[in-house]
């Protein structure tokens, strides 16, 4: 890994590169997003944000790495996911035709692109529970959900991009020293470009002078590339990471989408209809301010990921006990969220005067 480290500031540079050359384009090509009932931003803001992240990290992985033939169906594959969310970004895309299209990619990369989730660990105690033949549908339902999982939590500023900034720098952490150096050079090549993101999103310093969004474009691409990542370490010979120890490193998106989906179809709505009611819409609700609530979302993320990533190390062979805690955590926040959003807001509310 050692070696790549150098190229870690040339990826840096070409993703500011690629970022402020789209920013004008994003203009003639009408991918720009502008104020609404829903959203408070100042301004058209370019929606260009994902695609720079894809094509600086694709162009810096052919650059620097020599990287295993299936990777090129990968990248084709994820760019085709990008694709699908900058068309949403310019002109509105029936969701039940992107989910097609995410579960198609889904089904492509379980076939030729070497990332299929082929077994779910000991999850229950009894024995490793192997999929079979359902191998390939849960590999595209997986990709798919986490597709629609960070697009979903892309509401405030620097949220889509740090949760997945949670999710790289974990995997990476568990990488580092047991898969290949390529491969966890690719990881920080993507955090790396998902920082230079944040800086513009986030306008901070002095270089970043034009905000941008990643748009669906990027948050669908985010989604994809942690559950191809999650996918292909946890069914790798390397021993990087359990099945269960990925749903640690994805729970905050993975929650927030179930209860939200769940909400809003217990009130007789389509599961993709768009609302306020995701976990930072709640704790602004409760008085924090959007920085507030970006501050609170990540640490609480990056705690559940630090007792995934112990439960690894410490019982790395016993998938039960970390799924059962996984399952505990889930039905907690299933609790306090989607049962008594409202409760817990105003919980918020009074602690915070």
């Amino acid at each position: 890994m050692m070696q790549y480290l150098p190229s870690l500031a040339g990826v840096a540079i070409i993703s500011f590169l690629f970022t402020r050359m789209l920013i004008p384009l994003s203009h003639s090509m009408g991918l720009l997003d502008h104020p609404n009932q829903r959203k408070q931003h100042r301004g058209a803001v370019p929606l260009i944000g994902g695609i720079s992240i894809y094509l600086s990290v694709l162009f810096c992985a052919v650059l620097f790495l020599n990287l295993p033939e299936h990777f090129i169906g990968i990248a084709l594959i994820c760019g085709l996911v990008t694709f699908i969310g900058a068309l949403d970004d310019r002109y509105p895309v029936h969701p039940n035709y992107r989910l097609s299209m995410q579960l198609i990619a889904g089904i492509t990369i379980a076939t030729i692109g070497d990332a299929c989730l082929r077994d779910l660990g000991n999850l229950t105690g009894l024995g490793t529970i192997t999929l079979g033949f359902l191998a390939i549908p849960f590999t595209a339902i997986t990709i798919a959900g986490l597709c629609n999982a960070y697009n979903m939590v892309d509401g405030i500023d620097g949220l889509a991009g740090s949760l997945t900034l949670v999710s790289i720098l974990g995997l990476l952490f568990l990488a580092n020293g047991r898969a290949a150096d390529n491969e966890v050079a690719l990881l920080a090549y993507m955090a790396t470009s998902i920082g230079v993101f944040l800086i513009f999103n986030l306008k901070i310093g002095p270089f970043a002078k034009c905000k941008v969004f990643m748009g669906d474009a990027g948050s669908t691409f985010l989604g994809c590339s942690v559950a191809i990542a999650m996918i292909y370490f946890s069914q790798s010979g390397d021993n990087v990471l359990r099945p269960a120890t990925a749903l640690w490193l994805v729970a905050i998106p993975l929650m927030d989408m179930t209860s939200t989906m769940v909400r809003r179809m217990t009130k007789g709505k389509s599961p993709f209809h768009a609302d306020r009611t995701h976990l930072h819409h709640i704790l602004m609700r409760g008085g924090l301010s959007q920085q507030q609530a970006l501050i609170t979302i990540i640490l609480a993320s990056a705690g559940i990921a630090a007792i995934g990533i112990l439960l690894e190390r410490v019982w790395p062979q016993n998938d039960a006990i970390s799924f059962g805690l996984f399952v505990l955590t889930f039905a907690l926040y299933f609790k306090f969220i989607f049962k008594h959003a409202f409760k817990f807001a105003r919980t918020i509310r009074r602690l915070n005067s």
